[in-house]
């Protein structure tokens, strides 16, 4: 009998509640009423990778910063470095001291100490030489092991693109797209249909998950997102064509030039924009809101929306909340909103 991880009470494992077990670090069940996934969608997807909050913040937080893997880089690159220039050091001190024995062994001798056929004057030299091979091996095994985990560290590094110059990125009043490789997207399953554009409709919705506040969290949400819609719904990418964080920013999802996946028999026709959190009671703020807007300005000037756009929420087009109460009825005020379809 275990104990649920959000409103702590004891899971019954004959009660007809389904549970759902998270997939991060702390490998907790929680009553599946208790989470943010619908009991249609656990019917339909078998294997439903979910988070709970608390890991989902942890995993948030592990987001590598630029500065700090430049700096691991050149740390690492200093480190071959050093380690070259010791074991050249070693072999010259090796040499330096087979050198000098052998002088000594000359000098004894020819003073007469020791004999031509002693055996600690054959023994010396060739001790020497064993000694200088082994330290030469063990240093040469040591450079080797240190060159193959620098390897695997930029490798692995290099799955995931970072970002080439710093950005500030706090919502000014102005348009702030962060592209997929600023959210350390993963890559897309396989080549995604084109839109023929300019398209007729723009669709508003809501994740219907937690809402972010800066871009470490609103990363992290997008990235939970892409995987669920992947790996859950058999998608080849994330489904929206654009998110609005709770900062202010907008994240790239499928673009202005893909089809999304998002609301069955709309989709080669429109671009679905989706607020990340969940609207039924609460509104985004007003940046958000203000973001969605210049994104929509800037879809006009790029010839992708047509200068007669409908837009709708998702409600409309389909039997779903999205985008929750509270914001469908902003959207309504907005230019351009249809009634009818």
């Amino acid at each position: 009998m275990s104990i649920c991880g959000s409103c702590n009470k004891t899971i019954d494992l004959c009660s007809l509640v389904k549970t759902v077990k998270c997939n991060g670090p702390c490998q907790g069940e929680f009553h599946s009423n208790c989470t943010s996934l619908k009991h249609q969608k656990l019917q339909t997807n078998k294997n439903v990778i979910w988070l709970c909050e608390n890991c989902y913040n942890l995993c948030a937080k592990n987001v590598p910063d630029q500065a700090v893997w430049n700096n691991l880089q050149e740390k690492e690159n200093n480190q071959v470095t050093i380690s070259l220039t010791y074991l050249c050091d070693v072999e010259k001190r090796l040499g330096a001291l087979e050198k000098k024995s052998s002088q000594d062994l000359t000098e004894v001798e020819t003073n007469g100490t020791r004999s031509n056929n002693s055996p600690a004057q054959s023994k010396i030299p060739n001790k020497s030489k064993f000694n200088r091979g082994m330290l030469f091996i063990i240093g040469l095994i040591a450079f080797l092991i240190l060159t193959l985990a620098i390897t695997l560290f930029i490798v692995r590094g290099a799955s995931r693109k970072p970002i080439t110059a710093p950005r500030n990125y706090k919502f000014n009043g102005t348009l702030l797209r962060i592209t997929k490789e600023e959210w350390f997207a993963e890559a897309e399953r396989d080549s995604l249909k084109k839109l023929e554009l300019p398209v007729q409709r723009v669709i508003i919705g809501h994740t219907a998950t937690n809402g972010c506040e800066n871009k470490t969290q609103c990363d992290g949400r997008v990235q939970s997102l892409q995987a669920f819609h992947i790996y859950s719904n058999g998608w080849n990418d994330i489904g929206y064509n654009f998110l609005v964080g709770g900062d202010g920013l907008v994240y790239e999802g499928r673009g202005w030039y893909n089809m999304g996946a998002y609301t069955k028999d709309y989709n080669r026709d429109s671009i679905s924009i989706a607020f990340i959190g969940t609207f039924n009671m609460e509104l985004p703020s007003e940046n958000d809101l203000i973001a969605a807007q210049l994104l929509i300005d800037d879809g006009l000037r790029l010839g992708a929306l047509s200068k007669d756009y409908r837009l709708y929420g998702a409600r409309q087009l389909s039997p779903t909340e999205s985008p929750g109460k509270a914001l469908y009825s902003v959207i309504t005020k907005w230019p351009h909103w249809a009634k009818n379809i």
